[in-house]
């Protein structure tokens, strides 16, 4: 999918290239009569009328001929342009330049003057438009298109660099995250732009595993009251307490919910820890899967802010040797068990 996306978008650039560039090289010779001015001297007839020629294109246009209607008896009054020449119907112009507008004054006697007394507008190279008036005359096409293309890719590249910016600041986020990593933590897209996240250094987390207590080598007189159904739970051999400290560096309470995660009879534990304070929180584990890899899922709360899907990974045999169909249990914890019965 992703190589078709870029097949995709080399053609559309190629295409979209190719527009603006044939756009650009098109002809626009264009010729108007805007204005009656209907103004002449004391001692001559007729009135003065304007006539434009105007070049939108990016190339010079050469040997402009502007044909008036035959019925037009006309004297070119005052122009912009040296070398104006009007012979007979047709005025000649040697040269206009790209995107140059030529303005010439006509007195012209007994008739009216307006576009439609122009009968053509050429150069050497194309055959121009006669327009009514200036505002008819468009703007010149290959500026409009790669204005057109600029101004609808804004909003498009607008939003890739914004994803970039975003892909790259994630990455040297992680970067900055990667001690937290190390110790196991994973899924901190949430916690990396919370506020919780602002009183904790790169390296620190509010929540830091401390060790693994078995089954088989816990006094069941120490095991706290609200655990006590676990613990009968537990299997004998492969049940595990998992022993985390809550830090709470804020000004605000941090409440922690934890369960395991693909372990059956998980249920989820709760504390809530005051501001500026510590919290212990153990989370029973029934029985060790075979891979020896405990999850646990953690979700943070602090004010109004939900931080959910927190992962931590916790690999017993780090802690614990031979957890479960790995043999028998280590040669002291038997001799314990023993000197207990």
């Amino acid at each position: 999918m992703e190589i078709l996306e870029n097949i995709a978008a080399g053609v559309t650039i190629v295409l979209v290239s190719s527009l603006i560039a044939w756009l650009y090289h098109i002809r626009q010779l264009y010729a108007t009569a805007p204005v009656l001015f209907q103004k002449a001297s004391g001692h001559q007839d007729g009135a003065v009328f304007q006539l434009v020629i105007c070049n939108r294109g990016n190339q010079v246009e050469e040997n402009v001929e502007v044909e008036l209607a035959p019925s037009i008896s006309a004297e070119v009054v005052a122009t912009n342009l040296p070398g104006v020449t009007l012979d007979g119907p047709v005025i000649r112009i040697e040269r206009i330049h790209k995107k140059q507008e030529i303005n010439l004054l006509l007195r012209v006697d007994g008739d009216t003057f307006d576009s439609s007394k122009i009968l053509s507008v050429s150069s050497h190279d194309t055959h121009g438009r006669i327009c009514k008036s200036l505002k008819d005359i468009p703007f010149n096409y290959g500026m409009t298109a790669l204005v057109a293309v600029i101004l609808t890719g804004i909003i498009p590249l607008a939003w890739y660099l914004w994803q970039v910016f975003g892909y790259v600041e994630k990455k040297v986020d992680e970067q900055n995250l990667e001690a937290v990593r190390d110790q196991g933590w994973n899924n901190l897209d949430g916690y990396r732009g919370s506020d919780l996240r602002k009183s904790y250094s790169d390296r620190e987390f509010p929540v830091r595993f401390t060790g693994i207590g078995r089954k088989a080598a816990v006094d069941p007189a120490s095991i706290p009251s609200g655990l006590q159904g676990d613990w009968q739970r537990m299997d004998d051999e492969n049940g595990m307490f998992l022993n985390y400290e809550i830090n709470n560096k804020t000004a605000s309470p941090v409440g922690v919910m934890a369960f395991t995660k693909g372990i059956d009879g998980s249920v989820p534990y709760y504390a809530d820890v005051a501001p500026l304070s510590k919290e212990s929180m153990i989370i029973p584990v029934h029985s060790v899967p075979d891979s020896g890899n405990v999850k646990v899922e953690f979700l943070l709360k602090m004010d109004d802010e939900w931080l959910e899907r927190i992962e931590h990974s916790v690999d017993s045999d780090r802690f614990i040797p031979k957890v479960k169909n790995r043999g028998k249990l280590p040669e002291a914890e038997k001799n314990e068990k023993k000197n207990t019965e």
